[in-house]
């Protein structure tokens, strides 16, 4: 179950959303998204972003792993309505939460939560090398069949950020990497998370556009201050 589990989790998305369909404005709230049969209160990962609605939802999962399912997308409030528009759009922020295929209706207890994550301590290089070079095809794959050649990523080595926080039903990692997206090259940082709610295990990644060690800083915090938001909201 570990290993699997491990070569799930480490995908990182390059921070551009291409012709997004419609997402309307609304005030930040608390909504209950399914995790197999079990709902899950998903608070925003801040103040200032929306879940992005099943019509966005579905696009952004060209970013995801085939072995997960995304179960909720956020981006800054500000950010929708040019999504509405069906605009190109770079993100400097904007945050997922996923759900491994396999394992959604599959209670994931305590024990396992540990196995789990001590699986993913011991793999974490050889694991996360993998499964860039197969995050970076499966996104090409998935923009040809759109027909958005242009939008063809080239994701660079990761420079590993390691445990970024632990707790008994939290556990935080990070990476920042070289994306070239369109003949432009960024760093993307991200703050991810493997978080066991209700006996299901969720992967929660918060991404930013890194621009210098604050921006890693500020991703640790935000990252872990997340994961206890979604444990407290489904106490």
């Amino acid at each position: 179950m570990k290993k699997a589990l491990v070569a799930c989790v480490l995908v990182l998305a390059p921070a551009t959303v291409v012709h997004a369909q419609d997402a309307a404005a609304k005030p930040v709230q608390i909504e209950s998204f399914k995790a197999g049969d079990t709902p899950i209160a998903i608070p925003p990962p801040l103040p200032e972003m929306s879940e992005v609605g099943y019509d966005n939802r579905e696009f952004m999962e060209v970013f995801v792993a085939p072995t997960n399912r995304l179960i909720a997308g956020f981006v800054l409030t500000s950010a929708l309505p040019t999504l509405r528009q069906g605009t190109d759009i770079t993100l400097s922020k904007y945050a997922m939460v996923q759900v491994p295929r396999r394992g959604e209706y599959m209670d994931c207890k305590e024990s396992d939560f540990k196995e789990v994550t001590a699986g993913f301590k011991e793999q974490f290089g050889d694991a996360m090398n993998s499964s860039i070079k197969e995050a970076e095809a499966e996104f090409n794959r998935r923009m040809k069949s759109l027909d958005l050649k242009e939008a063809t990523v080239s994701m660079g080595a990761p420079i590993q950020l390691g445990c970024l926080f632990s707790e008994p039903d939290a556990y935080g990692f990070g990476m920042v990497m070289p994306v070239e997206m369109g003949g432009h090259t960024t760093k993307t940082g991200m703050g991810g998370a493997l978080v066991r709610v209700k006996q299901r295990l969720l992967f929660v990644y918060l991404y930013s556009e890194y621009k210098d060690e604050e921006t890693v800083k500020w991703l640790r915090k935000a990252t872990e201050d997340w994961a206890d938001a979604i444990l407290k909201a489904n106490k």
